[in-house]
């Protein structure tokens, strides 16, 4: 009965990254999870078939950041979301798209 989403993922991988306890068999299957979490539209989901969100896409690419495997997303969709959910008045970032 644990987390089952990215943020689950980046606190585990995080947590074991700054007290140097990231072992391969940690990282195992790790990346292949979050880079199933990218959405059509290039932003990251909670999980696997889920709506793309700010904070998850920062958890999952996050992770793999920490996990040296930022190529197993599509970046240009990735960075044409964030750029599109950034508010034009405001700077910051919707959550999720139109919210």
């Amino acid at each position: 009965g644990g987390e089952v989403d990215v943020r689950g993922s980046y606190c585990a991988l995080s947590a074991a990254f700054l007290t140097g306890t990231l072992t391969p068999q940690l990282k195992e299957g790790c990346a292949d999870f979050i880079a199933r979490c990218q959405t059509y539209e290039g932003g990251m989901g909670g999980e696997p078939g889920c709506e793309a969100h700010g904070g998850y896409t920062f958890c999952a690419y996050a992770a793999l950041v920490l996990l040296g495997e930022t190529h197993r997303v599509d970046r240009k969709r990735l960075m044409r979301w964030c750029a599109g959910s950034q508010m034009t008045l405001e700077g910051g970032f919707q959550g999720r798209g139109d919210k």
